[in-house]
């Protein structure tokens, strides 16, 4: 009986034992096949918040391998959007970049009908971490800088600018993180009020001294065209090929145009109060921001007219972007609006503008928002 017994207990013991490896096993596919997931460039991953925890991964972290898709759109504080995603510290003594980055080459060479090898650096997309993130490792950058690029509908120009801005900012010795912040349809194109949306993200994401407004089609034509802010706001545009005329091949369209590429630090952009969220459709945001931008005693300043040159890369009328027909009217009162609605009407108004974050995705060269506003209730808060 006792030789029975021992067997028996033997025999349970193996079960529980091949049990228990069974199941080690199975945990242990899944978190390699995860893992390979996360690691693999042309994978995605979709996670919650639960399952973020019950693996141990912040949701929210920017590195080189994590590629993760966030998909819950009930959360609307930034708070909560990028928790965990502060860019990190440089940890050693290194000496900072010199003023004049020693690798510029000066006026570039880009060719509309090879537009994508003429603006591709393997080498440099290479040194991109996920999110768009990159800084120098061999010195301390001039300026920690938020690329903001408000989009809709234009992914191969977006393809070329991402591109074309690794290759250009890489050798400038910035550090940087780009941002595509895109509205969801059917709600019209709104640039100022993705800019705004944009630089407040930017700013949960990490520490940046300086922001860049940047247009998806506008192509830089000189890398000594340094992108980095100033103690004023700068207007990087000085000529685009968008305006060429017989005698000129790159122009503007007047004087106090300032839309294209700008640079603000966050002082200079709180002081003008940002963008107006109220330019549904093409048209009046960037003059309604020069307009802000003087009410607040500050003055664009551009680079020498042979360096802030630009290629606009050409395209089709936007269908989903018509022209506003109420931008008059709402440039008209832009002076008496501003201090009341911009970049505050998000955390300290009364009347304050929600939105719903739709999505976030850490991509390969560029970090990207999706975001939903009801355009009518925006409109109906700050009639007059």
């Amino acid at each position: 009986m006792k030789l029975v017994r021992s067997f028996k207990c033997l025999d349970i013991i193996k079960r529980q034992s091949i049990a228990f490896f069974v199941i080690i096993g199975i945990y242990t596919l899944l978190y390699a096949g995860m893992q390979w997931s996360l690691s693999n460039g042309m994978g995605h991953l979709y996670i919650n918040g639960r399952l973020t925890q019950l693996m141990g991964i912040r949701k929210d972290k920017f590195n080189n391998t994590h590629n993760i898709f966030l998909m819950d759109s009930n959360m609307d504080d930034l708070n909560h959007l990028v928790a965990g995603g502060k860019s990190s510290e440089h940890t050693a003594n290194t000496e900072p970049c010199p003023e004049t980055p020693p690798g510029l080459v000066g006026r570039l060479n880009i060719s509309l009908p090879n537009i994508h090898k003429s603006v591709t650096n393997e080498d440099s997309l290479l040194r991109v971490g996920y999110g768009g993130r990159y800084r120098p490792s061999d010195c301390v950058a001039k300026e920690r800088v938020g690329i903001i690029i408000p989009y809709r509908d234009r992914k191969e120009h977006l393809t070329i600018l991402t591109r074309h801005l690794h290759n250009i900012l890489q050798r400038q010795q910035l550090e940087y993180q780009i941002f595509v912040i895109e509205m969801a349809l059917p709600t019209q194109f709104n640039r100022g009020l993705l800019v705004n949306v944009g630089v407040l993200f930017a700013k949960e994401s990490g520490n940046f001294s300086c922001f860049i407004i940047h247009d998806v089609d506008a192509l830089m034509m000189n890398d000594r065209n340094l992108y980095r802010c100033g103690s004023q706001p700068r207007h990087l545009v000085t000529g685009s090929t968008k305006y060429r005329s017989a005698n000129k091949e790159y122009a503007l369209p007047y004087d106090k145009y300032m839309s294209g590429v700008i640079a603000l630090t966050d002082s200079q952009y709180k002081k003008a109060n940002g963008f107006s969220n109220l330019y549904f459709g093409w048209g009046g945001e960037d003059d309604d921001f020069y307009i802000r931008v003087t009410n607040a005693k500050m003055t664009f300043k551009r680079p020498e007219n042979d360096v802030g040159i630009y290629l606009a890369i050409p395209h089709e009328n936007d269908l989903s972007n018509p022209i506003n027909p109420s931008r008059v009217d709402i440039l008209n009162k832009a002076s008496a609006r501003q201090s009341r609605e911009g970049i505050n009407s998000f955390y300290e108004n009364g009347k304050k503008i929600g939105y719903k974050r739709y999505a976030i995705e850490y991509r390969q060269y560029y970090t990207w928002l999706l975001i939903g506003v009801n355009e009518a209730a925006i409109v109906k808060q700050f009639e007059e």
